[in-house]
This record gives structure tokens, C-alpha cells and sequence, in this order.
């Protein structure tokens, strides 16, 4: 059987260094591209301690495996979700499609109760390069069909919006042969992920007396504790219990089958050959602290029992007749490229706006720097549409911290123009991590840019990029001038494609929804510019509103609490209209100037202190009291209000 041949290189990693003085740009430093043991791995791995056990928080608040040992010393995830499958990849080279969406499948049974059946067979041509007559796939990275890929490729086919699609919309078949590139066209996206994370690397080495050296993978690099493998070891349990399987490279094949025992429901695999490289991708579901050393293979077998349950995609025929095979904890790979994911939606965005649809590949720093901003500068779709920001995706590997800004208006990158949204620090963890604006942000330009200050936790800041780097895959990655900018200040930018770093953009996505806000009325008074609707008059139910107006857009109206008002309430003066959950009118009501909907003695009394300025009204107040329409606050709008008390007229 033919297998995918995922190379050991599952994160691939550049840090381009770029000093910024008086504007000046200094060359790559080239000597800061690493490449260690064969494998290349993160550099910042090496050169900031890669995993801070004190601060890191991207799972849950309580953990399940506190202490030296896992609370849970055996756990198998079909018994809590029961739809999960076993596939069959057949003689293709798509495991890496099979494992991560079989990670994204379980993540939605785990967490929403769904089933779901993703197609693998159009996350793999989605991703390569050439199809029928030659024609160029312009998000295809370096990789034809047979190639194989990683978990990265995958997760950024996702994120970027390519897919997943349904397996009913394009059914997985062996034959790798190329297609029209219009049969990947077209298909209707149903899932968006909003996190995942980026277990760090651990790669292991059997010594001559039998104990086993764990490291970050680095020539010169980090070594873990005992404990620290554990507390790692316990976050990817801790996140398979809580959200769903994780991502995890092995090898397979016949010339391997030293390293497998077959002779048991579940065979055994275990390598402490630090030579082999990685050439399959499988889902870890489950493990079992008390795994016996003696399941394991005579000629290959580890100094400690426990292993980790992982589901397959050979189907149940030949050697893995169940679907899944333990991997010992002291294999060299298993823990070296572990991801899982965190929070998926429904589709709930209109566009993206990106420059990095090959996803993370690198990152960028300036020496010395521990504060660093980069920004993205994006040119509407369609600056005819109503269209606002509501959420941003940054993709770091490092946990850092951000504060997010914002120019609605046009692409300058002027401290006084940029908005900062969101206050306070947010934190980012290794992975990628989607931030939802507290409130959205309307676009009103032909032109919008996203700045990001990345702050480090006492290093060099970095900023994740995609770039051509140390693996081919990202190879196609292009850039243009007026994209993307870097800066140690908001005030000092420095456009990347004018850098030694070409090719490049900073990993920041922008989602937004075309808000079908237009709202027109015979009745009532619309101002667009301020966001309110006046002359509505007194005592008018929520029923009467909503016929009196006229809008495509889905509507509700909150009252001075946010709380939804109900059918038999009045609209009152200080309330909001809500279109489509993004757009606000500030409601004002002719001659109710407490916000009851009602002319009473108070709104009378209000109007006459306002008069003689003692309590002087504003905003819609102000509005409401203006009610001969005038613009002007007189005894006449006084007159009026103390009739409508008396029923003597109707406003």
C-alpha cells in the first residue's frame, strides 16, 4: 500500500532579522535560518525557552491532570464520541488530509454534538499546484497531487476559506490524476475555524544506558525536564478530552515493520530511531498510562509503559484490522507535531480579506525589539456595500500578546487615523487565534488597514509571516507592494516588499459582513449620518414600528439595558434598532424625554428646566423634545409637549 509521505519538516520556520533605524533597511541576516538534526523546526523554540508552564493558557482555566500524573490514566475518545470513523486513504498519498480532518470532525462531535463528514479528497487538490492543461491553482502551494502534505497545509486551507466541503460534494477516490480546476470551484464552505494550537515540539533520544533525552529538536537546543514532558504531555490530554483529537507524525510501511507489533487487537508501534523521517500522519484519540512495555515490539521497546491510541486511515483490512494502534510516549515523533483545534463556527462571515492563504510559514523580527508592529493594508471588494469588521485572525508561533488598530477610513497608517479596538492587551497563543470586536467596525473607504502591535514576553518580538521558506511547500508564496508594512512605532513604517524579505506578508486575516442596513420610511425621520430615527410618536407599540419601516435587514429593538423589548411595549426615547446585529439607530420619540414612551408631567418638567438651563438635555433627549421640527428648543415645543399631556392633540 502506498502511503503520504509527510516530511519531518511539519513547521517550518525563518526569522528574518531587519533593523529599522532612522528608516534605513538592513540586509536578512541569514545566519538566523536554522536547520537542526535533519528537521526543520522552529528557531524560536531555541531561542525563547518555547513553552512557559506558568503562563500559558490557551486550554482551560482548570486542569484536569494536575500533579505528576494524569487524573485519567486511560481514555479512549469513542466513549464520549461514538460517530468517529475509520477511513480508508487507500493507495493515495492523502493521510495528512485524513488526520486533520478527522481532527476538525471530532472537534465538532466533541464539542457541538455534530457529525460531520468532510471531503478529503478536495482539501488535496485545493492545495497543489497544476491541474488539467496546465492551469495554475493561484492558492496552490509548491506540491502536486501526490505529493502529500502536513497538518499545516490543511489547517490553513481551512482558515483561509477553500474549505472544508462536505464528502458528498466531491467523494474521495485513489486516483490522484489531474482534474479540471473548476471541479474544486465552487463548492459551498461550511465551517470556519476560529482557534487552533500549536503543541511545542518534543522530540526524543534513546541513550546507550536506556534513558531517554527529550529536547525541543534543536541542535544545542532545549531540553525538557521529565516534568515538563509531563505537564506538555497532560495539555495534549487535557485538550483531547475537552475539544477532540490531535495531530500526530509517525512512519509506516513495510520497511518498517520492526518497530510494529500485529500480534494483538490494537498493534504497537515504538522507533528510537532518531534517523527515520516521518512519513504518515495519524489522530491521536485516546492513551493509556499502563500500556505494557511487553505489547511492544521484541526488537524495539520502550523503558516505560504508556502510549497513546491513534486512529488510522488504512481501513480495517490487513495488519490494522480495528483502525487504531497504540504509539508509545517514548517514540522519537509522536509529540513532535501535535496539533489540535479549538473553536469552530458556521460560515458567519461575507469576506476575507488576506495575503496569506498558504497560512504561517516563517516570522519576521527586529532586532532588539520586544515591542513590533505589523500591519495590512486591504483594498475592498466592494466599496458600494455596507461592510463591517467583526472579527480579525492572527496566526503566531509563539504565545505573544497584541493590541489591535484600526483605519475604517482609507490605507494611511498615521497614528491619528488608526482606531484602537478592543481595549487592553489581548493575548495571543502559539497557533491561530481569532479576535471578535466588542463592537463592529464599519468600513467606509474604497481602502481599510488592520495594524497589530506584538508585544513578546521577554524576547524579540515576532510576527508571524507567510513567506517562501526552508520548506518548498510555501514556495509559491507572492507578494506585492502596498501590502504589508512593519514598524517600531505606529509612526515608523517600513513597507516589507521594499526589504530583503520578499514574498512576505504578515499573517493577519480580516472577516467581514455586508449588512444589508438600508432602512427607509414614510413615517418616520432617518439620519444616517448620526445614526438615529426620529419623529416617532408616543405611545407607539413595537408592532406599529416595524410596519411603519421598511428594510431587508433582521431587526430588533433593545431597550437602555439591552434587553429585547416584547410586542406589547412602547418604543421609548433612548432605545436601539439593531439591523442584522451589526447596525444601530439610536430611537427618539417625539415629547418623551424620560424614555417611557408616554407624555408625562416628568417629560414636562424636563423640557421647562431645560428651558431655563437648569438640567440641559442632549443626544436623542435633545432630539425628542425638539418637537415642532424646527431644530430649536422653544416654548412652542413646550406648548405642544403640555398639550399632548392634556390629550388635547396627538404628536
Amino acid at each position: 500500500m502506498k502511503i503520504s509521505r509527510i516530511y519531518k519538516s511539519i513547521f517550518f520556520s525563518t526569522i528574518f532579522v531587519i533593523g529599522i533605524l532612522t528608516n534605513d533597511i538592513f540586509a536578512i541576516d541569514a545566519s538566523s535560518i536554522q536547520k537542526v538534526d535533519k528537521a526543520d523546526v522552529l528557531d524560536y523554540e531555541r531561542k525563547s525557552s518555547s513553552y512557559n508552564m506558568s503562563s500559558r493558557n490557551n486550554i482551560a482555566n482548570i486542569s484536569l491532570f494536575a500533579g505528576k500524573s494524569s487524573i485519567l490514566d486511560k481514555y479512549d475518545l469513542r466513549d464520549d464520541v461514538t460517530t468517529i470513523r475509520v477511513k480508508d486513504q487507500g493507495s493515495s498519498k492523502s493521510c495528512w488530509t485524513f488526520s486533520t480532518l478527522s481532527v476538525l470532525e471530532t472537534n465538532l462531535q466533541k464539542t457541538k454534538g455534530e457529525f460531520s463528514d468532510f471531503s478529503e479528497r478536495h482539501m488535496n487538490y485545493a492545495t497543489s499546484k497544476t491541474f488539467l492543461n496546465g492551469e495554475i491553482n493561484p492558492w496552490g502551494y509548491e506540491r502536486e497531487i501526490q505529493d502529500g502534505g502536513n497538518p499545516m497545509i490543511a489547517l490553513s486551507y481551512i482558515t483561509r476559506g477553500s474549505g472544508p466541503v462536505l464528502e458528498s460534494d466531491m467523494e474521495f477516490t485513489e486516483d490522484e490524476s489531474q482534474i479540471d480546476i473548476s471541479e474544486i470551484q465552487n463548492k459551498n464552505v461550511v465551517k470556519k475555524i476560529n482557534d487552533y494550537v500549536v503543541f511545542p515540539s518534543i522530540y526524543k533520544y534513546k541513550m546507550q544506558d536506556g534513558t531517554i533525552n527529550y529536547t525541543d529538536g534543536m541542535e544545542n537546543g532545549t531540553v525538557y525536564t521529565e516534568d515538563e514532558v509531563l505537564e506538555i504531555r497532560n495539555r495534549i490530554k487535557e485538550h483531547i478530552v475537552q475539544y477532540g483529537g490531535v495531530t500526530a507524525m509517525t512512519v509506516s510501511g513495510s520497511i518498517y515493520e520492526e518497530y510494529y507489533n500485529y500480534n494483538m487487537e490494537y498493534p504497537a508501534y515504538y522507533s528510537d530511531n532518531s534517523m527515520l523521517e516521518a512519513n504518515h500522519q495519524v489522530t491521536i484519540i485516546g492513551w493509556d498510562d499502563n500500556y505494557p512495555v511487553s505489547n511492544f515490539s521484541p526488537y524495539h521497546r520502550p523503558k516505560n509503559p504508556g502510549a497513546y491510541l491513534v486512529l488510522n486511515s488504512y481501513g480495517t483490512d490487513g495488519k490494522f484490522e480495528t483502525g487504531c494502534y497504540y504509539i508509545s510516549y517514548e517514540d522519537f515523533m509522536v509529540e513532535a507535531s501535535v496539533v489540535g483545534i479549538i473553536d469552530t463556527t458556521d460560515i458567519d462571515y461575507d469576506n476575507i480579506y488576506q495575503h496569506d492563504p498558504l497560512g504561517i510559514a516563517s516570522n519576521i523580527k527586529i532586532s532588539g525589539e520586544s515591542q513590533l508592529y505589523g500591519a495590512n493594508v486591504f483594498e475592498r471588494n466592494n466599496p458600494q456595500t455596507n461592510e463591517v469588521i467583526n472579527e480579525i485572525s492572527i496566526s503566531s508561533q509563539v504565545d505573544i500578546d497584541c493590541e489591535i488598530y484600526v483605519n475604517n477610513k482609507n490605507e494611511n497608517l498615521n497614528s491619528n487615523e488608526l482606531i484602537k479596538v478592543n481595549n487592553g492587551i489581548i493575548n495571543l497563543k502559539s497557533g491561530y487565534n481569532t479576535i471578535k470586536f466588542d463592537n463592529p467596525i464599519e468600513l467606509t473607504g474604497d481602502k481599510f488597514a488592520v495594524a497589530i502591535k506584538y508585544i513578546a514576553n521577554g524576547n524579540d518580538a515576532l510576527i508571524g509571516i507567510e513567506a517562501p521558506s526552508t520548506s518548498k511547500y510555501w514556495d509559491t508564496a507572492v507578494s506585492s507592494e502596498g501590502q504589508t508594512y512593519i514598524g517600531n512605532n505606529l509612526d515608523n513604517w517600513v513597507d516589507l516588499s521594499q526589504t530583503d524579505v520578499k514574498n512576505a506578508n504578515i499573517c493577519v486575516k480580516v472577516f467581514t459582513r455586508e449588512i444589508d442596513n438600508g432602512i427607509i420610511s414614510d413615517v418616520y425621520e432617518i439620519n444616517n449620518e448620526e445614526n438615529t430615527i426620529s419623529n416617532i410618536s408616543p405611545y407607539t407599540y413595537i408592532q406599529l414600528f416595524e410596519v411603519s419601516v421598511e428594510t431587508n435587514a433582521q431587526m430588533k429593538v433593545l431597550d437602555s439595558h439591552n434587553n429585547e423589548i416584547l410586542d406589547e411595549q412602547y418604543i421609548a426615547t433612548g432605545m436601539k434598532l439593531i439591523l442584522n446585529d451589526e447596525k444601530e439607530y439610536d430611537l427618539s420619540v417625539k415629547g418623551d424625554l424620560n424614555g417611557d414612551g408616554e407624555i408625562t408631567a416628568t417629560d414636562l418638567s424636563k423640557i421647562k428646566q431645560h428651558l431655563i438651563d437648569l438640567r440641559i438635555l442632549d443626544g436623542v433627549y435633545l432630539k425628542s423634545s425638539n418637537v415642532d421640527g424646527d431644530n430649536q428648543i422653544t416654548i412652542t415645543d413646550l406648548s405642544l409637549i403640555r398639550k399632548a399631556y392634556f390629550k388635547e392633540i396627538n404628536l
